[in-house]
């Protein structure tokens, strides 16, 4: 019997997928303002709560035999694959055959970072405090030189929060606040004001301190050991705004976007795969107005729709959900089937031992 899926998480998973689209696909005009504010306004609702939706759906149970094989199938195989199509696309363009493993590129870091949380999942949750231990270890990476691109180690510890995050709202975190009738008219207002304030500093805010992919840049003005309140303040932001967005994408089934959302990691690993031909060929230098502006959400949507659906799917199920039963050897049966094939459910004895009566149920 195969488990429903829930509605509320699929519907976050292609919003904040399609989001992510958008903010790649106009990653190199940001003198706009109008598509600046839309970045910096949305942030929250995309990579964190991405991760966050990947929290949510991680178990801590120990890293068994057949949990390594399901991490080896879903994330590392699909990374090694699509890493490969990157390659090619590469060479294409620009004649380069550099496999890039150590430095993923574009949206890969995710799926490399998805594999080191959910194999240090069963330590952490063995943590007193697992949660402001991962926010402590944000803010310390910060100033460490090797803590960067290679292996996406920088990204994996400071987005780590939001990863635990959604694993605690799996299991009761916030639970009733975010069902709360109250909550719905918090969130609208947590929105709101990000909005206004995404225009007033939008000018200010700089991206390095929203990928957190390096250590402190130190481009601005503070001592050197205030350096990580800018990042607190982003964790702390960007986490109060992605549960407002949680409590307000409606809980219920939505015509489409649910279905779609199902789909979401093929929008996500896939895109970059579109968008690399589409800006190398077209460009966005022709973007100027906000008319033209607003066009980038819209491709952004119908990209999401195209990657989400049932043909894009199957056509990409080999690289993003491979089945390679090929790979791995027989798992030998579990004790508990092998007593019903014999069909007794007694005890082994060691030969020579007297075996205990049974107790007499009175």
């Amino acid at each position: 019997m195969t488990k429903s899926r829930d509605p509320h998480w699929d519907n976050l998973r292609y919003i904040s997928g399609t989001l992510v689209i958008f903010g790649h696909l106009t990653d190199t005009v940001m003198d706009r303002d109008g598509l600046r504010w839309l970045q910096i306004a949305t942030w929250a609702l995309r990579v964190p709560v991405f991760v966050m939706v990947a929290g949510y759906f991680s178990r801590a149970d120990a890293l068994t035999a057949r949990e390594a094989r399901r991490l080896t199938e879903s994330i590392l195989v699909p990374y090694l694959a699509i890493g490969f199509l990157h390659t090619l696309e590469q060479r294409y363009f620009w004649g380069d055959w550099t496999f890039q493993i150590a430095q993923p590129p574009w949206a890969m870091w995710f799926l490399l970072s998805l594999l080191f949380w959910r194999m240090g999942l069963p330590y952490l949750a063995q943590l007193r405090h697992p949660l402001t231990t991962s926010v402590v270890a944000a803010l310390a990476v910060g100033y460490l030189a090797d803590f960067g691109d290679f292996l996406s180690l920088s990204r994996t510890v400071c987005f780590l929060p939001f990863f635990l995050l959604g694993w605690k709202l799996r299991q009761g975190l916030f639970a009733e606040a975010l069902r709360a009738e109250w909550s719905r008219w918090a969130a609208l207002a947590v929105i709101g004001v990000t909005c206004v304030t995404a225009w007033f500093v939008r000018s200010d805010v700089q991206f390095s301190w929203l990928r957190m992919s390096k250590p402190y840049d130190r481009s601005y003005e503070l001592p050197i050991l205030w350096d990580w309140v800018i990042r607190g303040g982003v964790l702390f932001l960007g986490t109060v705004i992605a549960l407002a967005f949680v409590r307000l994408v409606p809980r219920r089934k939505l015509p489409l976007i649910t279905y779609l959302g199902a789909g979401g990691l093929y929008i996500y690993l896939l895109h970059p795969l579109v968008l690399r031909p589409v800006l190398r060929w077209w460009g966005l230098d022709w973007v100027g107005p906000w008319y033209e502006q607003a066009l980038m959400p819209l491709f952004a949507i119908a990209l999401s729709l195209v990657l989400g659906s049932a043909p894009a799917r199957r056509l990409a199920r080999p690289f993003v959900q491979p089945r390679l039963p090929w790979l791995f050897r027989d798992e030998p049966p579990r004790p508990d089937r092998a007593e019903a094939t014999t069909g007794t459910g007694a005890e082994p004895t060691v030969p020579g031992q007297r075996k205990t009566p049974a107790p007499t149920r009175s």
